[in-house]
């Protein structure tokens, strides 16, 4: 189990609301737990909070349990002493993982990340708006100096503030490319089709390589893309809400690709695409599709392009609607 399901089944058993399924799920993680070193690598705060709650209240109730039938106890069913084993070994985790977030927090490094479909909006130190997109990482220094500098891997939209003494706002994508601002409004994506820069407002500099002559200063509606190396750019005008509506729940297209969607679906969602015949990808489509409902987003990119799509867990299959 990835730790977004966990946090989603814990999230859900604290308010009662996950079914029988899913509490089975949940159970049969507990059982495996002594089994999974990295338990805590990637929960957050409330994450691992959540999970130490859920297992002091397990441990409370295996304690109840044990006093009223340890006399009848049946052969191969996990008491007292096996669920105390087990949180254990959840609970010496936990601590660790605890351990490791307020060691990042004191060393003066902040991690933010969004689950697959998921979006948030974040506030810097300097009162600067990132709003990250799902499958997301951004880290930065809690306490900037000079420079106000963020690793993003994934896609964010920022909304830079300008700062009386001037500082400049630094957005690295890698060790091979940044971008420079004051104050601006843009969106970075850096997936695995690529990075790419559409700046809405104000002036960004892209720093394309180590010297003063790779850059390139982006204005309004201009878009800046590459694949690997950032001196293999293409830069061209756009329209910049096809690119950041995402930030308000849609997804935007124009004469785009099935083949760019599926992209999308899995860098965003975790979603991977398998066509029946090749040559549906290279159909387009124009229009919108909500994004914070995976299924009606499924149903109007199907409706869009005249085909069905099946999904079977996180795989998509397209086929050719029939007639």
């Amino acid at each position: 189990m990835d730790k977004d399901r966990l946090l989603y089944l814990l999230e859900n058993d604290k308010s009662g609301q996950n079914s029988p399924a899913e509490a089975d799920e949940l159970e049969a993680w507990y059982r495996s737990a002594e089994t999974r070193p990295a338990l805590t690598d990637g929960l957050s705060a409330d994450g691992l909070s959540a999970l130490e709650n859920k297992i002091f209240a397990r441990i409370e109730r295996a304690n109840i349990e044990s006093q009223e039938s340890v006399e009848e106890l049946p052969v191969g069913k996990p008491g007292w002493f096996a669920w105390g084993k087990v949180a254990a070994a959840v609970l010496f985790l936990i601590v660790a993982g605890i351990g490791l977030y307020m060691f990042q927090r004191q060393s003066g490094r902040i991690t933010e990340r969004t689950a697959f479909g998921e979006t948030r909006v974040l506030t810097l130190p300097d009162g600067s708006e990132v709003t990250l997109n799902g499958n997301s990482v951004l880290s930065y220094d809690a306490e900037w100096s000079d420079l106000r500098e963020v690793l993003l891997e994934g896609e964010g939209y920022f909304n830079v503030v300008h700062t009386k003494d001037h500082r400049k706002f630094r957005v690295r994508t890698g060790a091979d490319f940044s971008l420079d601002v004051l104050g601006t409004q843009f969106n970075v994506s850096k997936r695995e089709s690529g990075t790419r820069i559409v700046l809405d407002e104000g002036k960004v500099r892209c720093n394309l390589g180590d010297s003063e002559k790779d850059t390139l200063v982006l204005r309004p509606g201009e878009m800046v893309q590459f694949r690997k190396k950032p001196s293999d750019y293409q830069r061209e005008r756009v329209e910049t809400g096809l690119y950041s509506a995402w930030k308000d729940h849609k997804l935007v297209f124009k004469n785009t690709s099935l083949r760019e969607v599926a992209g999308i679906l899995r860098d965003t969602y975790g979603l991977e695409t398998e066509a029946s015949r090749p040559e549906l990808l290279d159909r387009q489509i124009s229009g919108s599709v909500p994004t914070d409902n995976v299924d009606l987003l499924l149903q109007g990119l199907a409706e869009a392009s005249a085909v069905t799509i099946t999904r079977d867990g996180d795989l998509l299959t397209i086929e050719s609607k029939s007639r």
